[in-house]
């Protein structure tokens, strides 16, 4: 083509010469546009490209946390499984739970007569009993122990429920006694055979209220086991395993319960009671 122009040069005229410089404007405007519309179409294919490898790896993520939590609950019943061998004979806390993503571990002792269990939230399966668990901190316990009489066990149980102090309304028909001790608050109260109470850490300006309106609002809906004694003790001023206690007498057994918070204890004992 542009040999074709060069021998044509010296017999246009410059009219002509500026026709045919209007006539390559048209193929210059059609190749930016070209290309333009190429440039789009690579943009648009490298945005679907984006959207669809975000679309795998999100999907991906969701497939790999449902597998771990399918893996985490298998894991979960098999130790519940692995614990009721060593103690086939006692009623034992069927949920203990756990923060999001823990698997749960034990670490059991003693016999039939005198069993004692410690729960752990961990990041991965160890088997029953390994020793890495005495580097670890227990978030639960259990255990069960038989005395000689009825009379021993219910002492054992020590309860220290007071209906002395100034009168809280915990909703549902039922009266707190709260009362000022040492720099703590109690606030006590019964249900049934059970007795509860809660301290709060006067220092920490703790209000031992809305935690015994809650228990009392939660043991409105679960059923805790019948004992012919009981006490639950919350305590505010702890954050270890032994936080909440829920300890009972049935007959000749002592049962105790502890969790570092206060419902999941609760839930440990009301899952003995199904």
């Amino acid at each position: 083509m542009k040999k074709e122009l060069g021998l044509f040069v010296t017999l246009l005229t410059m009219g002509a010469l500026a026709g045919c410089n209007n006539q390559q404007e048209p193929e210059t405007s059609q190749a930016s546009s070209a290309e333009t519309t190429a440039t789009s179409m690579v943009e648009s294919t490298q945005t679907q490209a984006s959207s669809q490898s975000e679309t795998s790896q999100s999907s991906t993520s969701s497939s790999q946390a449902a597998s771990r939590d399918s893996s985490n609950t298998n894991s979960t019943a098999d130790i519940y499984a692995q614990i009721q061998a060593v103690f086939p004979d006692l009623v034992l806390p069927k949920d203990i739970p756990l923060a999001s993503g823990k698997v749960l571990n034990a670490a059991t002792a003693g016999s039939q007569a005198d069993a004692s269990i410690l729960y752990y939230g961990l990041d991965q399966q160890l088997p029953l009993n390994d020793k890495a668990l005495n580097e670890e901190t227990p978030i639960a316990a259990f255990q069960s122990k038989e005395y000689q009489s009825a009379d021993e066990a219910a002492a054992a149980v020590n309860v220290t429920a007071d209906d002395g102090g100034q009168a809280v309304d915990l909703g549902y028909g039922i009266t707190g006694h709260i009362q000022g001790a040492a720099g703590s608050s109690y606030l006590s109260w019964q249900e049934g055979n059970w007795s509860l109470t809660v301290r709060a850490v006067n220092q920490e300006e703790q209000d031992p209220v809305p935690v015994a309106k809650e228990v009392v609002a939660y043991l409105e809906e679960a059923m805790l086991p019948a004992p012919e004694v009981g006490q639950i003790t919350i305590d505010m001023g702890k954050n270890d395993h032994t936080a909440t206690t829920v300890v009972w007498q049935q007959e000749k057994t002592l049962r105790t319960v502890q969790h570092q918070d206060a419902r999941s204890a609760l839930k440990m004992a009301v899952s003995m009671n199904q």
